[in-house]
């Protein structure tokens, strides 16, 4: 019985010590005049739900390149999907604004070299507005090898009109990368049973295609 009693205690510390972190880190920023890169990776890796969006849309902004901030946007790629927390049964941490907000931020600052954490990402998203900036972000990074894994998206979209954020996202990555093997799957939505608005913007993203 004392052996679980202390167990508990040690588990309700170091709950405690974690709550202590969260906030002091927080306190600290709202302290701040002007947080740097640094200040809002540590946000990203430690701070709340809410605060964890802060950090990638203000990395974003802030436009810097280094490892650190690739890193720290990788890891928020994955909140909800790799790190799954759950509580009978059910996800308690479904950040899909924290993944949107990373994906959008990866697009820009991330280069080549992030776009297989992008296409896993992809591949195993349950939701539809995160797979449209992965998508997004695809087109950002401006690279033909990623067409095959926008053509991916495309194929498993819902065509009666509830996937049509998603289908306008691939139809807007494939216009930025603008590279000919964009060509058959922009085609392919112009003449295929999609609403108008998608079938639309195919035609006019095939506008953009370089040969």
């Amino acid at each position: 019985m004392k052996k679980v009693i202390m167990i508990l205690i040690s588990i309700m510390l170091f709950a405690g010590t974690s709550v202590y972190a969260q906030e002091s880190i927080e306190q600290y920023l709202m302290k701040l005049t002007q947080p740097g890169v640094e200040d809002y990776v540590k946000l990203l890796y430690e701070g709340s739900h809410e605060n964890k969006v802060l950090a990638a849309t203000k990395l974003r902004e802030l436009g810097v390149k280094n490892q650190d901030v690739i890193d720290a946007l990788i890891f928020g790629l994955q909140q909800g999907t790799v790190f799954v927390q759950r509580v009978n049964g059910r996800v308690i941490n479904d950040f899909w604004d924290v993944r949107t907000a990373s994906a959008l931020a990866l697009g820009e600052l991330g280069g080549p070299k992030v776009l297989p954490y992008l296409y896993q990402a992809g591949r195993y998203e349950p939701d539809t507005y995160v797979k449209s900036a992965i998508a997004v972000a695809m087109g950002k990074i401006g690279q033909k090898e990623a067409i095959p894994e926008i053509k991916r998206m495309i194929l498993t979209a819902d065509r009666s009109g509830n996937d049509d954020v998603l289908l306008l996202a691939c139809i807007q990555a494939l216009r930025d990368i603008g590279d000919k093997d964009a060509f058959i799957p922009l085609v392919e939505i112009a003449r295929g049973k999609y609403t108008r608005s998608v079938r639309v913007a195919a035609i006019e993203a095939l506008k953009k295609v370089k040969w």
